[in-house]
């Protein structure tokens, strides 16, 4: 673990017809939290006359990296490359260097928690800008790779302004200096009871205080959080921490806005405040899938799987951390592979869902349609006859299972697409003994 100064006494911990079945799970790329490993870029005031600053950060965990042994301790070596592109697609910067990793034990050196943390800074001009990274494990030669885009503000106009938010995983007080470890990561559904924001103010045209409003609102753009917070300010630049109580802030994704307004601002504050910044966040909780961002919804989505006494269990449940609990014990016990942080099967039930939802939606949900529960069920078929356009019939499609020795019809009764099964599921619907 090293320090890195980030601005003043800041400083910030870097830790390290008859056509072949097509029905069937898209192998998209990897999800963010899937990924070999997270990067977050955000943008400050530079003290370069015309430019701003870019510090991209990245987090590695140890799990995603191969460790060899040696004298008794755990060594991995990574291979990172950052290009930062303009919006012509021209070459800005580019930052390339090797990391060495130790791990004290191998429990560490396969520990999801434990991970590498580095921070790159690279002075640019305000636009658009395209960040592409590649991570090479040296043992392995694997590669892999992820993209950000950032809109870099111009912080050298002389007028009120605020820098891009840092989501931060641990703020404390050492000799005076506040010391800092970035939540690279959008989610901070895994930090206990609250998380903390950082960002700077540029305040230019000197004023002594301002108020600022921090509101968090849903994905249907619905108000979940507000916080008025009051800070006494010098001329200049100014470092801002807030504190942001999560535990009321359920599954999903959330964009995360701070506004500044002038001490004495009263009415209707939204034609009123001075600067304003924002960033998307999300919670997640280990061990659920990223599809998953309504946990209620969820343990609906379940019954093809679950006894309906298993799903009023969960449902009973007092409180959104019991009901928590109940909802991964009921999959921590359909768990392949119980010694790893994954849960194959859940993530594999849910990717299910998540498929019959872009699919085969129609009036309702595509996981409450008659295809999308046969395919969250049995999975993929082996084949699939289609006849759209019989001129004796209604559209009708037939899925074939070879292993089940079974065939289900869906019929599109009302030429609109609404196939609906027309022969029985029950008798060959046998949950999976686990």
């Amino acid at each position: 673990m090293s320090a890195w100064p980030i601005v003043l006494a800041l400083h910030i911990i870097i830790m390290q017809s008859t056509a072949v079945a097509q029905v069937e799970i898209a192998q998209s790329k990897k999800a963010e939290d899937e990924a070999a490993y997270q990067v977050d870029a955000i943008s400050f005031a530079s003290s370069r006359s015309a430019q701003s600053r870019m510090d991209v950060f990245v987090k590695v965990p140890y799990e995603n990296l191969s460790f060899v042994q040696r004298d008794g301790q755990y060594y991995a070596s990574y291979e990172m490359t950052i290009n930062v592109s303009d919006s012509t697609g021209r070459l800005a910067n580019e930052q390339l260097w090797t990391e060495e990793v130790k791990a004290e034990t191998f429990e560490e050196s396969v520990s999801s928690h434990a991970y590498s943390l580095t921070q790159r800074v690279f002075e640019v001009s305000p636009g658009r800008y395209s960040i592409v990274t590649v991570l090479r494990d040296n043992e392995t030669n694997v590669s892999n790779r992820l993209v950000r885009q950032l809109t870099v503000s111009d912080y050298s106009t002389g007028s009120f302004s605020l820098s891009d938010i840092m989501l931060l995983s641990r703020l404390s007080l050492e000799d005076e200096k506040k010391i800092i470890v970035p939540n690279v990561s959008p989610n901070v559904g895994g930090i206990p009871d609250a998380f903390y924001v950082f960002f700077e103010v540029y305040n230019d045209p000197d004023l002594d205080s301002v108020v600022f409003v921090t509101t968090i609102l849903n994905d249907s753009k619905e108000q979940v959080l507000e916080l008025d917070t009051g800070y006494s300010i010098t001329h200049g630049r100014n470092q801002i921490f807030i504190r942001i109580d999560n535990t009321n802030l359920a599954l999903g994704d959330y964009t995360l806005y701070i506004r500044a307004f002038p001490p004495d601002s009263s009415g209707n504050r939204n034609n009123e405040y001075i600067a304003a910044t924002s960033r998307s966040i999300a919670v997640r909780w280990r061990g659920i899938p990223k599809g998953v961002k309504d946990l209620d919804l969820a343990i609906d989505q379940m019954q093809y799987i679950a006894e309906s006494g298993e799903l009023d269990d969960i449902r009973a449940a007092e409180t959104s951390e019991e009901k928590q609990k109940r909802f991964l014990e009921f999959w921590k016990k359909r768990d392949p592979n119980p010694n790893t942080s994954r849960n194959e099967e859940m993530e594999q039930y849910f990717a299910k869902v998540e498929y019959a939802n872009k699919h085969f939606r129609h009036y309702i949900d595509g996981w409450r349609t008659d295809m999308g529960m046969v395919y969250i069920i049995f999975g993929s078929p082996n084949n699939v006859d289609r006849h759209p356009f019989d001129i004796d019939s209604k559209p009708y499609e037939v899925w074939s299972y070879y292993e089940l020795n079974h065939q289900f019809v869906f019929v599109d009764q009302t030429g609109f697409g609404d196939y609906r099964l027309t022969t029985p599921i029950w008798e060959i619907w046998k949950r999976p003994q686990y």
